[in-house]
């Protein structure tokens, strides 16, 4: 409900108390008829009533008190200003108090209630001319009282000064309430909205969260933990058997070990950990879930990465004494009169010392790696660039690279880092073509994931392809099943991958091997050819 004036309440209070002082009236109005239609009653009750002009009076007030409830229940009291509503009702008053017998009669303090709602409902100026409208009608029936009624100024005075009374402490506490409620609607939304924030941060965390009660009835379970678990209702109201056994198991005994959750054989197992939200037994819990393997994964990059560094400094100390090796041998070789066994012994030195020695490079390179530098590329551009640094070893080795560039895409990454993982495909992948085949075949490709419409580029071979336990172990630092490699192409290409953001993967059921890096959208965009 609005109205022309300014409301210290929320709309919907403003309604209700209005409505409230509606039923009042309508309570008073009924009285005061019922009392004005008993003429002995009121001369008994009252001290000099005019029986004929209260009967009016009190008519009329009847009359529109039901007018005004019939209003306010069809919406249409926002058309009439308070003030209107209020100043007729007392002057309604005013006529009934008159006829009454005056201040004696006690009606007086009926006016208490309008200039009580005019205090909490209107500002200070028309709340205060509600209070004189109030105060001047009770002085004007003491000074002007009809035949038969005493005057009586001293108590007129007195419920005048009330009335201004009310009216002014009303308005001290009106302001007080407005903004206290001013304070909770700010604290209220700044709560709302730490609230969904909250629900935020706890939806996007990998790691899985869930609220229950010490029952096991679900409160809260963000999408993590719904995807660790496989849970196909949304959001399930009740833990599983399983993790309902653990929970038991653990409020019997909080210092127990939690055995982990694996949903079926194909993922793998989620640890778990329950901790209580309050210090009460009777407190919610809240269940950590987090995917074991991500976590084995992380430590083995820790791992990795402490190696890496320990491999870096050893390959240094190695490489002065491999040099002095190397070059004692080119002397021992230039010797007269050198046996033949003796030569096969130089010829096994030379080729493990180059070995070592392009290992260590690798290492060396790996530490030495120089900060990124992106630029955008097409995806058929990139391909051209690549297999023409390497056009000189594809004559000698007479390699046939096919090109397939159905999808063109942009892409912002690092070109040298990412044409240095290509070099790396692409001479794994021409190997082992060779091997199979005895020619050095392989197919370049780029398309879009039907599921994701991700941007992808194929490096496939005509080899024998990776059989399927060895799968896991691809992309390990000196993994390999050949004795002349060094195990570390595909690892470096994996990590020049991630380093740009892109996803480096083994595609299996394929014909020969074939090796797919994903470009994500944040990074890639088509292009037209």
């Amino acid at each position: 409900m609005s109205f022309s004036i300014r409301l210290s309440q929320p709309v919907f209070r403003v309604q209700q108390l209005l409505f409230a002082f509606g039923i009042f009236r309508l309570i008073l109005a009924t009285g005061l008829c019922v009392l004005a239609l008993l003429p002995e009653t009121a001369k008994e009750l009252l001290p000099s009533p005019n029986p004929e002009s209260m009967q009016l009076a009190t008519l009329v007030y009847l009359i529109l008190t039901i007018l005004g409830m019939l209003l306010t229940v069809n919406e249409q009291l926002s058309k009439t200003p308070i003030t209107v509503l209020l100043i007729t009702d007392i002057l309604l008053l005013m006529l009934i108090l008159r006829y009454s017998g005056g201040v004696d009669s006690g009606f007086g303090s009926l006016m208490l209630i309008s200039v009580g709602i005019g205090g909490l409902l209107l500002p200070l100026r028309q709340s205060l001319l509600v209070a004189a409208t109030a105060t001047s009608s009770v002085v004007y029936t003491e000074i002007l009282p009809l035949d038969g009624a005493t005057r009586d100024l001293l108590q007129a005075a007195l419920l005048g000064l009330g009335y201004f009374a009310e009216t002014l402490f009303l308005q001290y506490v009106g302001q007080r309430v407005k903004k206290t409620e001013q304070l909770a609607r700010v604290q209220a939304d700044t709560i709302l909205d730490l609230r969904h924030l909250n629900e935020l941060i706890v939806q996007r965390l990998r790691t899985g969260i869930i609220v229950v009660t010490s029952e096991g009835a679900i409160r809260l379970m963000n999408d993590a933990a719904r995807d660790l678990l496989k849970e196909t209702d949304n959001p399930p109201f009740w833990l599983s058997q399983s993790l309902q056994d653990r929970l038991a198991s653990w409020q019997r005994n909080p210092h127990n070990e939690i055995e982990p959750i694996q949903a079926d054989t194909e993922h793998p197992g989620v640890s778990v950990n329950i901790a209580r939200l309050q210090t009460t037994q009777t407190s919610d819990l809240i269940i950590f879930l987090e995917d074991s393997g991500r976590m084995q994964q992380q430590a083995q990059q820790l791992k990795l990465a402490s190696l890496g560094r320990l491999t870096a400094s050893i390959a240094h100390e190695i490489r002065n004494p491999l040099g002095a090796i190397s070059h004692a041998a080119q002397l021992l070789d230039e010797a007269p009169a050198l046996a033949e066994a003796d030569k096969r012994l130089l010829a096994m030195i030379h080729t493990h010392s180059q070995r070592v020695n392009t290992i260590i490079e690798t290492i060396l390179e790996l530490s030495r790696r120089r900060p990124k530098q992106i630029s955008s590329i097409a995806a058929a551009a990139l391909i051209e660039q690549c297999l023409a640094e390497r056009e000189l070893e594809t004559e000698r080795q007479q390699d046939q690279i096919e090109i397939a560039v159905e999808v063109n895409f942009n892409m912002h990454i690092d070109i040298h880092q990412i044409k240095q993982a290509l070099h790396n495909l692409i001479a794994n992948g021409l190997y082992y073509s060779g091997l199979q085949v005895g020619q050095r075949r392989l197919r370049l490709s780029t398309g879009e994931l039907s599921g994701s419409e991700q941007y992808y580029l194929d490096i496939e071979d005509e080899g024998l392809g990776v059989p399927g336990d060895q799968i896991k172990n691809l992309f390990e630092p000196f993994y390999t099943t050949e004795h002349s490699g060094t195990g570390l192409g595909l690892y470096i290409a994996k990590e020049l991958c991630e380093a740009n953001r892109l996803k480096l993967s083994y595609v299996q059921n394929r014909r020969g091997g074939c090796f797919r890096i994903v470009f994500p959208h944040a990074l890639s965009q088509r292009s037209e050819r």
